[in-house]
């Protein structure tokens, strides 16, 4: 259990020090490369390991009266795919760039990132095809169809969905009781709240799409498939969920980092 919270927090130290260094280089070179190319990398990682679920530990069992109803009601354990702990960090990178460069740069990012993506998984199975002289060493890059699939999916509308809300609350905030000078006072409500909308609404299109939907339309194919249950399917929506939102919730300071990186280089014009 404690090796695992360790192992977890430290993948989310060093998504956050890839992504300062992003929002360094970014303030420094005033272009949005450095961080589409972390943004291809966390999605590269976040792929990758959504093909293992794993149990997260948050220490919510030993609340009072409240652990001991998520265990029976069925929430705990916590069970997610492991690319929770880096999905996060992929909306955080989209407004990153959508704090400086604005929504349509956002979406040129998430078609790159997209199409590099689905490149990166032709030539993987290409490779693959290939005879080994000896030991595969690319036999532990499967690409399993029906996960791969839905993560495209999932990413696509939810990443967009979160340009689009990060940048309409942004707007309304400016509309309602915003000042130039007082960024800090607000940032936070939209960096959160996008993000929480936009992760849970990627658990609820990917897990039942993963793990129920596209290996029912396989299984139909290929009989040695296996379809998850509804119930196992709740759950890992539920797990995911509260993983993703509790780290949704803990990097909002690198936003701010992020910011304040930004406007020492050059100050952002707020409209």
């Amino acid at each position: 259990m404690l090796e695992g919270l360790i192992v977890c927090i430290g993948i989310f130290i060093i998504l956050g020090l890839v992504s300062y260094a992003g929002a360094w280089y970014t303030a420094k070179s005033d272009s949005p490369r450095a961080l589409i190319g972390i943004y291809i990398l966390f999605l590269t990682l976040a792929q990758f390991f959504a093909a293992k679920i794993a149990e997260f530990d948050l220490g919510l069992e030993s609340i009072p009266l409240i652990g001991s109803w998520l265990i029976e009601v069925g929430i705990l354990p916590i069970f997610a795919p492991v690319g929770v702990i880096v999905f996060p960090f992929t909306l955080q990178v989209t407004d990153m760039v959508n704090e400086k460069f604005g929504r349509k740069t956002v979406y040129e990012m998430i078609w790159i990132a997209l199409i590099s993506q689905i490149i990166m998984v032709i030539l993987l199975i290409l490779a693959r095809s290939l005879p080994a002289a000896g030991d595969d060493p690319l036999v532990p890059f499967v690409i399993v169809p029906a996960i791969t699939l839905a993560s495209w999916i999932s990413f696509l509308i939810s990443e967009r969905f979160d340009a689009w809300i990060y940048d309409k609350i942004r707007s309304w905030i400016h509309t309602k009781t915003y000042t130039g000078n007082e960024w800090w006072k607000y940032l936070w409500i939209r960096n959160v709240f996008s993000d929480i909308l936009s992760l849970g609404l990627d658990s609820i299109i990917f897990i039942p799409l993963a793990f129920l939907i596209l290996p029912s339309i396989q299984k139909m194919f290929d009989a040695s498939i296996e379809v998850e249950t509804v119930e196992f399917i709740f759950t890992l929506i539920i797990g995911q969920l509260i993983t993703k939102w509790f780290l949704g919730l803990i990097d909002t300071p690198y936003m701010y980092l992020t910011r304040w990186i930004y406007d020492k280089k050059s100050p952002i014009i707020e409209e």
